[in-house]
């Protein structure tokens, strides 16, 4: 292989891959702006969701921020002629770093969803302090990844850069994809237990006739929101998921369908930020802004 920083152009052939980035991509922006918009206008509703859908979509949308414009700078410089020039080391921090943060997007979820473990099971009410301090500590591994994969590497052949830096060590890919994995178990088992803890009180509740045993409006919203983060993280599991399974079999030469790839590559793409929606539209005032953000209505 060249040296790390010999000059290389990008393989024109991923230019259409880079292009399906973007456009799938694109429609969570409107979402996120949706989302904003709406927190603007009710500032309450900010304060009291910024624990769960506020850090979800903007933390989520923050980390996605990368690959996409990696993608939109590809889609721009690949036509060029004479062909625009990069060096492996570069390409492969950018790649590398647009891999840490993408993939530490699963921290968010599972940090929100392993704080209101806390909070619903335990009863113990945490900061936003702990949410951040939470999502390092899960996203540390990827990070650090990072970081040796320039200490530990070495350069071969890859589709988006000429050549990509990376471990060249056989474990690496069960390792690194296995952290992965229990990133999503730990968030879909958090939600799913909250969720039934709060059904089983729910049924409790609904055993009383008196107005004292119906359940209160913060615990109903609990429930909801509840039943929005659990769609969210079931849909993480079922799109990354089965990606995070393909480029393990990809990484010990097992091939996969080239359309199958394709296809849950791109569910990837589109659940990236939307995903937060699952979560937003269980709940009744964001159901109602949103419905009022889309038809323009009047407050």
């Amino acid at each position: 292989p060249p040296l790390i920083f010999d000059l290389h152009p990008f393989d024109p052939n991923y230019f259409m891959a880079a292009v399906r980035n973007v456009v799938t991509m694109s429609p969570g922006l409107i979402a996120v702006v949706m989302l904003a918009t709406i927190l603007y206008r009710r500032r309450e509703m900010y304060k009291q969701y910024k624990l769960t859908v506020v850090f979800l979509t903007f933390g989520g949308f923050s980390l996605a921020v990368p690959i996409l414009c990696f993608n939109l700078f590809m889609i721009i410089v690949i036509p060029l002629s004479p062909p625009f020039l990069i060096s492996t080391f570069v390409c492969s921090f950018i790649k590398q770093f647009c891999a840490a943060t993408m993939n530490s997007s699963f921290a968010i979820s599972c940090a929100i969803a392993i704080l209101r473990y806390v909070l619903v099971i335990h009863d113990r009410e945490l900061r936003l302090a702990h949410l951040v301090a939470v999502y390092f500590l899960l996203a540390a591994p990827l990070y650090l990844y990072f970081v040796l994969v320039f200490f530990l590497g070495t350069s071969s052949k890859n589709d988006e850069c000429p050549y990509f830096i990376k471990i060249d060590w056989s474990a690496r890919p069960i390792v690194y994809f296995g952290y992965l994995t229990c990133i999503i178990v730990i968030t879909d088992y958090c939600n799913i237990r909250i969720l039934v803890f709060l059904m089983h009180h729910r049924r409790k509740m609904s055993t009383h006739t008196s107005v004292s045993g119906q359940m209160s409006h913060k615990e109903r919203d609990q429930l909801h929101l509840s039943i929005g983060l659990l769609v969210q993280s079931i849909t993480v599991t079922c799109t990354f998921g089965s990606t995070i399974l393909f480029m393990l079999l990809f990484s010990y030469g097992i091939s996969v369908p080239a359309w199958l790839s394709t296809i849950t590559n791109t569910l990837s793409s589109i659940s990236t930020l939307l995903n937060p929606l699952a979560a937003a539209i269980f709940i009744r005032p964001f159901r109602r802004e949103m419905l009022t953000t889309i038809t323009c209505s009047k407050v």
